[in-house]
């Protein structure tokens, strides 16, 4: 009898499930060669891509005739993908080189998906997935295959993989399917949002996950403790029955708060917002009951591509996300990408340090043509339409913020009288300078954003990807607390709102502190809004301020950390 194994991995769908396991392997298809012309092997190659195009086309129609709309955006999606020109002149080149059409097939892909594994936005990294499967699915056609697998699930099937991705996944018999174990991915990745959206549990990134789990293997997973057990005990499956239960009553009393407002006991409004990176996360933001969108980050626009989207593009984009939002206010980022990301239209030259070089609105303004045209394109989205405020990143000094504004009113010049008079300015306060510069930024803009992510990176400068420095990357130190309730009052003296959209905003945790602090917006994962709402409910300001003065007086993030313990203690 095998003995009883415990895997971790990242918690990327919550609950709690047992069943048996149903291993997906690794695909076998080598990029190998065949002895034909280079003309033959594009056809070859034109072929497939076009076999892959019109399987996607089918299952676009089939999510559509279902009015499963975050599913059909994700598919609609990987269509561009496939169809991308960048993706074909790479191939091209290779096979007109001498190179088979399978092996271009592979490199193109693998280019394509190891620059996505280098960026640091996790939103835009998780899309690797999404180009891998484009790739296998290439192959596959190539080798005679159908593009996309399928696996016979039973019911209580709990689906293991190195790595899958939204296409096949949307295969598979939902009503089977009890829980995802995968190898690869993150809590941004396509398969964890649709997981998340079908309220099926997963836990992803796995380390050793196919060598350790065989098929029919039981398994019983914790999608919120991102852990995973092989052959639990007996013992062991009790103590999991009991955490699934208690889980389902959580769910449920979360699930209750989803259309009442977030007012703490005292009276205040708290408006919670959620984090998107595209038109396909709307579905899952309204369900989650966020009041608008406080960060949609648009770079997946040009990230991997060999051209700028156009205009027109552009702008069908953005009043996609506006129209989903069914007039909710809507917050988005103009680019944020640099030296980090794979943007083969920008011709960007790789940094020693991308972090603190040419990116965000230093790039915007380097190329103001970029920033004109994506401002351009906001502002004929918004126009008639829903609140529009467009958000400034990586803001370090008034200048930039005053050159950006002559961009947008130039941009409403040549658009004409009226056009985007509604539309707000804001920036994104994560640079300690901008924080310091605060009262002054505040007469320049309509609102403040503050992203949470980078300002304790920055104030730290600890690169929180960096597993020899993340321990210093700590959303509870003083001086982090300092600069966040610094910004909160110069914008409330300035009478201009001011939210968090980084995870420390998503963090139930953290919630008491920020309201103490002045903050009375937040933007987080819409997975993360029914917790933070549920603590929004809990609290009394004035508790709140008192909980955020004493930790301000402290020194250590241990010392703040023993305040906020003691005050949820309190709260529980």
């Amino acid at each position: 009898m095998r003995v009883s194994t415990k895997l971790r991995g990242i918690a990327a769908s919550p609950g709690v499930v047992i069943g048996r396991a149903v291993v997906i392997g690794a695909s076998s298809l080598r990029a190998g060669s065949h002895a034909e012309s280079g003309k033959a092997a594009i056809e070859r190659w034109s072929s497939a891509r076009e076999e892959v195009k019109a399987s996607l086309e089918q299952l676009v129609r089939a999510a559509e005739r279902n009015s499963l709309v975050q599913e059909q955006a994700l598919l609609e999606a990987q269509q561009m993908m496939v169809m991308d020109p960048g993706l074909e002149e790479s191939v091209r080149a290779m096979v007109l080189g001498g190179t088979s059409a399978e092996r271009a097939t592979h490199d193109a892909i693998e280019r394509y998906a190891v620059a996505m594994d280098r960026f640091e936005d996790a939103y835009l990294r998780q899309r690797s997935s999404d180009v891998r499967e484009i790739g296998q699915a290439l192959l596959r056609v190539l080798a005679g295959q159908s593009p996309f697998p399928i696996a016979n699930l039973a019911p209580g099937s709990v689906l293991c993989a190195a790595e899958l991705g939204a296409a096949s996944l949307l295969m598979l018999d939902r009503a089977a399917l009890a829980g995802i174990a995968l190898g690869s991915g993150g809590p941004t990745s396509h398969v964890a949002i649709l997981a998340r959206s079908w309220g099926v549990p997963a836990v992803l990134g796995i380390t050793g996950l196919l060598d350790t789990v065989s098929e029919g293997d039981l398994l019983a997973l914790d999608g919120g403790r991102g852990e995973l057990w092989v052959q639990p005990s007996a013992d062991e499956q009790a103590r999991l029955e009991a955490n699934a239960q208690k889980y389902s009553r959580d769910k449920a009393e979360l699930t209750a708060l989803r259309d009442r407002q977030a007012v703490t006991v005292d009276g205040v409004r708290v408006e919670l917002l959620a984090n998107i990176g595209g038109p396909q996360d709307v579905v899952a933001a309204l369900e989650a009951g966020a009041e608008g969108v406080g960060l949609f980050r648009t770079e997946f626009l040009v990230t991997g591509r060999r051209a700028v989207p156009s205009e027109r593009e552009q702008r069908e984009i953005y009043g996609q996300v506006l129209e989903g939002m069914e007039g909710r206010p809507v917050t988005v980022r103009t680019f944020d990408i640099g030296g980090d990301k794979q943007v083969p239209a920008l011709d960007l030259k790789p940094e020693l340090n991308p972090f603190l070089g040419y990116r965000g609105i230093r790039m915007g303004l380097d190329r103001p043509e970029l920033l004109a045209t994506q401002l351009r394109a906001l502002l004929t989205a918004a126009a008639g339409g829903p609140q529009l405020k467009v958000m400034l990143p990586m803001i370090s000094t008034l200048d930039e913020v005053r050159q950006a504004r002559a961009i947008l009113d130039r941009a409403r010049s040549e658009l004409g009288p009226g056009s985007g008079d509604g539309v707000l300015l804001g920036v994104m306060i994560e640079i300690p300078a901008a924080a310091l510069l605060a009262s002054q930024l505040a007469r320049e803009v309509q609102f403040f954003s503050i992203g949470t992510n980078d300002l304790i990176q920055y104030t730290m400068a600890a690169d929180r990807t960096n597993d020899r420095v993340a321990r210093l990357y700590q959303p509870f130190h003083p001086a982090v607390l300092r600069l966040i309730g610094q910004v909160a009052a110069a914008a409330t003296g300035a009478g201009i709102p001011c939210g968090v959209c980084g995870e420390m905003a998503g963090d139930p945790r953290a919630t008491a502190l920020l309201l103490g602090l002045g903050i009375r917006e937040l933007s987080m994962s819409p997975g993360s809004i029914a917790a933070v709402k549920r603590q929004v409910l809990r609290i009394q300001l004035a508790d709140a301020q008192r909980l955020a003065q004493d930790a301000l007086e402290k020194a250590t993030t241990r010392e703040v950390e023993g305040l906020v313990d003691a005050f949820l203690a309190r709260l529980a």
